[in-house]
C-alpha cells in the first residue's frame, strides 16, 4: 500500500519504508554511514513470550508519546540531507503511531520517524512476526535493539524500516528511502535506517 506516504507498520499491514513528508522517503542524500560494531546482534535476555530481547536501560515508555517531528534535531536534519531545503510534513496520528516525515524531492531521499503508541509490548510486536516477511536484527544503537523488517525486503528499491526498542512496552520505527542516485548501487538503505535510529535515540534521552 504504498503511496506518497510510507507508512511500514508491519502489523497492520502498512506498506514499509517511507516516501517522506509526500516524496520518497529514508535517509538522505549522503553515503551510507556505518556504525561503530555494525552487525547482527541481539541482547541474552529476551521477552519470553517473544523472544524480543528485553531493555536492560529502558527510557521512559511516555516519550512514545511526543512529536515526531522533534526527534530528528534541525542539525542532525542538515547532516542528513546534505543541507539542503527540506520538504517537510506536520506530524499526523495514523490511528497506531504518531508519524513525521522529511523528504529532498529533487533527490528523491527522505525519512520518517513513527512512535508509535500501538506497540504496547515494544519490540515484542516485530518479533512476534518475524517469519511473516522480512526481518533482520542489527546491532543495538547505544545499548537499544534494532530490527529491519518489513512485508517484504525492499533494500533493492533503496528503502527500509525498523524498529527500535526502548524499553520493553515501548519502540519507535525508522523508515529510509536512499536517494534515487544511490539506489541499486550497493548501498544498504538498512544501515541507514539504523544511523538515523540512533540520532533519533540521542535526541530522545535528551528529553528523557
Amino acid at each position: 500500500m504504498r503511496s506518497n506516504r510510507w507508512i511500514p507498520l508491519f502489523a497492520l499491514l502498512l506498506a514499509a519504508g517511507l516516501t517522506a513528508c509526500g516524496g520518497g522517503g529514508g535517509k538522505a542524500d549522503p553515503p551510507a554511514q556505518s556504525l561503530p560494531g555494525s552487525g547482527s546482534s541481539s541482547s541474552n535476555a529476551q521477552q519470553p513470550s517473544t523472544g524480543a530481547p528485553k531493555i536492560a536501560d529502558p527510557l521512559p515508555a511516555s516519550l512514545i508519546q511526543g512529536d515526531p517531528c522533534k526527534v530528528l534535531t534541525d542539525s542532525q536534519l542538515k547532516t542528513l540531507f546534505s543541507g539542503a531545503s527540506l520538504d517537510v510534513q506536520p506530524s499526523r496520528d495514523t490511528g497506531v503511531a504518531k508519524q513525521c516525515h522529511w523528504a529532498n524531492l529533487d533527490r528523491g531521499s527522505g525519512v520518517s520517524v513513527q512512535l508509535v503508541y500501538a506497540w504496547t509490548d515494544g519490540l515484542g510486536h516485530v518479533y512476534a512476526k518475524k517469519n511473516e516477511g522480512f526481518f533482520k536484527e542489527l546491532a543495538p544503537v547505544q545499548g537499544y535493539p534494532v530490527v529491519a523488517y518489513g512485508p517484504t525486503d525492499d533494500r533493492s528499491t533503496g528503502r527500509c524500516s525498523v524498529a527500535i526498542g526502548i524499553a520493553d512496552n515501548a519502540a519507535f520505527e525508522v523508515d529510509v528511502k536512499l536517494a534515487d542516485s544511490q539506489t541499486g548501487k550497493n548501498v544498504d538503505p538498512c544501515q541507514d535506517a539504523q544511523h538515523v535510529a540512533d540520532l533519533a535515540v540521542t535526541t530522545l534521552k535528551g528529553g528523557a
